[in-house]
């Protein structure tokens, strides 16, 4: 008996193994991989060489590895790895193009270096903090102090003010897509994974007109309405997204997000019709009460319009100054600092999962999957 057990452990160890190989994740035994000691140098000569210390993370898509200067392995950077073979929806390539565009500018990760080997790319760059979904639920009220929320607002807001305006969407606007900076940088958020990402001017800066029809692109938690009616997606549906998460880093859970997007992304639509309707005030309540004429202003921008940042920023600013909040305060892991290493050791929230093949090939998925804990249960899709 105790054989067989052993058998069928090694045997669930080996599937595992090879769905995370198939899905592009990494499998800590796969000697072609990063491994810990290696020596990686970039293409780009000039800025060193740098030593594999450990995993940081390992996805769907793609793997994070903390790297040293092999010098001096103190100094850290992060390196963000796809391989070559076998990978669903390769994602790097646009992540290095928008952090050598996005380079000088507040707020992104500093891009170090880029490379290949047979097996796989990769791409370092500044090693940031957690991001700000574990920030907020490694917090008792799953939710930041209003003082802290507002300064995060206003700080995403902006860089997707500098993202937009040099010609480019996001299209999966999310809290786990921004991350605290290091040390004395603790107060600056900071923007990344542009897997997504997409030009919506073409090379002489004309505004492209919508496709007829587009993927269902995003989170469903965080998702435009657009992207919801598959409808080609704006620099308002960037900021529609934003405000999602904005009401959730300053009141909690969304109420949709016990659903399970897969079978229910049409329900989690018709919740954000219902917000904007007969449901309006119960979801606002509790939120400045800035929050209905920024969401107002949201639904009015078109396809073509530039959004409105300064009036929403300014929304923002006047709310603190109704509270009496000062926007120069420490944030909440600033004034506790066993916040950030408490966030260390929460789970992912919306991870990037295979949900559109879900959608086409499971017409009968399990409804077990409808329970699935609150803050946990969210999924990308993307065009196959």
């Amino acid at each position: 008996m105790c054989l067989v057990l052993r058998r069928l452990s090694s045997i669930t160890s080996s599937f595992i193994c090879l769905l995370l190989t198939v899905m592009g994740s990494n499998c800590r035994d796969d000697p072609q991989m990063p491994q810990v000691g290696q020596i990686i140098e970039p293409h780009t000569t000039e800025v060193g060489s740098f030593r594999v210390l450990r995993v940081i993370y390992s996805g769907p898509f793609s793997d994070v590895y903390l790297l040293g200067k092999k010098t001096n392995v103190n100094e850290k950077f992060a390196m963000k790895v796809e391989r070559q073979v076998g990978n669903i929806r390769p994602v790097l390539k646009l992540d290095v193009f928008v952090l050598r565009e996005m380079n000088t500018q507040t707020g992104f990760p500093r891009f170090i270096g880029a490379g290949q080997t047979p097996y796989y790319k990769y791409c370092i760059m500044e090693l940031l903090g957690p991001d700000l979904s574990k920030l907020r639920r490694s917090l008792d009220a799953k939710k930041f102090s209003t003082t802290t929320a507002l300064q995060v607002c206003i700080q995403t807001l902006q860089r997707l003010e500098t993202l937009h305006d040099h010609g480019l969407l996001c299209r999966d606007v999310k809290a786990p897509n921004f991350a605290i900076g290091l040390e004395s940088r603790a107060s600056i958020i900071y923007m990344l994974d542009f897997g997504f990402a997409r030009k919506y001017k073409d090379k002489n800066g004309v505004l492209m007109k919508p496709r007829p029809a587009a993927a269902l692109m995003g989170t469903f938690l965080y998702a435009p309405m657009a992207s919801h009616k598959r409808e080609e997606q704006c620099r308002r549906d960037d900021i529609e997204s934003w405000f999602y998460m904005a009401c959730e880093l300053l009141k909690g859970t969304l109420p949709w997000a016990h659903l399970y997007g897969v079978e229910r992304h049409q329900l989690i639509l018709e919740w954000k019709q219902f917000i904007r309707g007969s449901g309006r005030k119960e979801f606002l309540r509790g939120l400045p009460q800035q929050f209905d004429h920024i969401l107002e202003r949201i639904d009015s921008v078109s396809f073509f319009d530039r959004p409105d940042y300064r009036y929403l920023i300014s929304q923002l600013m006047f709310a603190a100054e109704q509270l009496s909040i000062d926007l120069k305060a420490p944030l909440d892991w600033q004034k506790n600092k066993r916040l950030v290493r408490k966030a260390h050791w929460v789970g992912e929230l919306g991870e990037s999962n295979m949900a559109s093949d879900l959608m086409r090939e499971n017409s009968d998925l399990s409804t077990a999957n409808d329970v699935t804990p609150v803050d946990v249960e969210t999924w990308r899709v993307w065009d196959s």
